[in-house]
């Protein structure tokens, strides 16, 4: 029997849910489940915007089953977090926020905002850029 390339391994273990019932991104981004409709985006301290978008394609993608055609929607801006105790977490849905129910609905000053969508694939092309090329 053959041994898998450790590359393999390597990207296996940095994209895969944690014990805790969480999902992390290769780059470090938490993504938790808050009901069945909502998922929580807790990127790394110090985020920018691409980390937000890369956690929610990734997620939609991995977890979910989502297509890259598929569109995943802010249904709540940067504020606290309710899966996490942190204070820069966002909410997605992959359905319009005016269909969701039990997003916290923050609004901020910085970042998307409530009802701004892209393709899953789109998003997920902010993990490996690290650019936010739809953002101003």
């Amino acid at each position: 029997m053959k041994a898998a390339p450790f590359f393999l391994i390597l990207f296996a273990a940095a994209c895969t849910e944690t014990g805790t019932g969480g999902f992390v991104t290769s780059s470090g981004v938490r993504v938790n489940a808050v009901n069945e409709q909502v998922f929580e985006v807790i990127p790394q301290a110090g985020a920018q915007r691409a980390q937000f978008w890369c956690g929610a394609g990734d997620y939609a993608s991995r977890t979910l089953g989502a297509s890259s055609r598929d569109r995943v929607y802010v249904v709540s801006e940067i504020g606290p977090g309710v899966t996490r105790e942190t204070r820069e977490a966002m909410q997605f849905s992959m359905s319009p926020p005016a269909s969701v129910s039990g997003a916290a609905g923050n609004v901020s000053h910085w970042g998307p905002k409530i009802g701004d969508d892209r393709f899953v694939g789109d998003a997920r092309m902010s993990c490996s850029t690290g650019i936010n090329r739809f953002d101003p």
